[in-house]
């Protein structure tokens, strides 16, 4: 079994979420690493306001589970819930001045690891790797 491609996937995965969970650590005392997923996306929304079913939809996660998440990250005061005029039902998703500023500190360290992560690896490699996994992913869907 350790010769298939997809174990290959998962061990790699879950030795990467030990690595990125270790690099986070300072971060993540504050929020788990899937509620600093939920801060990136907010924050990477740049065409349109989010709304907790947006933030589902791209994350893969069910409409309940982000809304704990939301839940949380409000307390904490991470983001806000502005009401949607005309739909009570709705609320758009901001985030807030701690919550930029633990976005950013993420970003700045998500990408001196991803940096770390490609050391010794030629381009070529990393496209080819990136290509194919973006087909695998098309796969699993």
């Amino acid at each position: 079994m350790p010769d298939t491609l997809g174990f290959m996937i998962v061990h790699t995965g879950k030795l990467l979420l030990k690595t990125i969970n270790g690099t986070f650590s300072g971060i993540t005392r504050e929020v788990t690493f899937e509620q600093l997923g939920v801060l990136y996306y907010i924050s990477r929304s740049k065409t349109k306001e989010m709304i907790q079913q947006d933030i589902a939809a791209v994350m893969d996660k069910t409409k309940s589970a982000i809304l704990r998440s939301i839940d949380i990250l409000e307390e904490k005061g991470f983001v806000k819930r502005q009401p949607v005029i005309g739909d009570r039902r709705k609320n758009v998703i901001k985030l807030t001045t701690s919550g930029r500023t633990i976005i950013d500190k993420m970003h700045s360290k998500f990408l001196d690891h991803d940096g770390i992560l490609k050391q010794g690896i030629n381009e070529k490699d990393i496209e080819t790797c990136m290509c194919v996994l973006a087909k695998i992913q098309e796969k699993c869907k």
